[in-house]
């Protein structure tokens, strides 16, 4: 169905219908765009994160305590 079709078929639906299909595009563009943000790459975080030697290391009682 071309553009001009699909906004013929619309325009003689009663408003309220007119409504639930401006709604469901909006829904659809959301759904889009949810799924085009969640698509990550390998490596996109390489030399982001840092991880220290000491990591495992207990912390000193002075970080617990506030005084450091």
């Amino acid at each position: 169905m071309h553009n001009q079709e699909l906004l013929q078929e619309i325009e003689i639906l009663p408003p309220e219908l007119q409504k639930q299909v401006s709604d469901f595009v909006i829904f659809l563009r959301k759904q889009q765009q949810k799924q085009s943000i969640k698509k990550r790459t390998v490596g996109e975080y390489k030399d982001k994160i840092v991880l220290h030697d000491d990591f495992d290391e207990p912390l000193a009682d002075d970080f617990w305590l506030g005084e450091k």
